[in-house]
C-alpha cells in the first residue's frame, strides 16, 4: 500500500514536505511513521521514543481528526491514505 505523509515546520525540514511510504497491508498510522523516521537515521528521534513509539509532542491528523500518538498503533491505514505531522507550536 502507499501512504502519504505530509510534515509541517521542523518536521518538513528533517523528512521532507510530502513523503510516500510503501506499508504492508493492515499497517497502522505508528508503523508508517516509523518508516518515515528510519528514512533519517539519528533525526529519527525528533518522531519516536527510543521504544519506538510516537512522542507525545507529535500532534497526528488522520481523515480530519486528531490522533493521540498512543492510539496510532490502533488506527490501520488504507491504501491512499494520507495523515499530517505537526511538531509542537511554541511562540506568539
Amino acid at each position: 500500500m502507499r501512504i502519504t505523509i505530509i510534515c509541517y515546520a521542523r518536521f518538513r525540514d528533517v523528512f521532507g514536505e510530502e513523503s510516500i511510504v510503501e506499508v504492508p497491508d493492515s499497517a497502522t498510522i505508528l508503523d508508517a511513521v516509523r518508516l518515515l523516521a528510519g528514512r533519517v537515521g539519528p533525526d529519527a528521534d525528533l518522531l519516536l521514543t527510543p521504544e519506538g513509539l510516537i512522542r507525545d509532542y507529535v500532534m497526528v491528523v488522520h481523515q480530519g481528526s486528531r490522533i493521540l500518538p498512543a492510539e496510532a498503533g490502533t488506527i490501520t491505514l488504507s491504501d491512499g491514505d494520507t495523515f499530517t505531522l505537526f511538531p509542537p507550536v511554541s511562540g506568539g
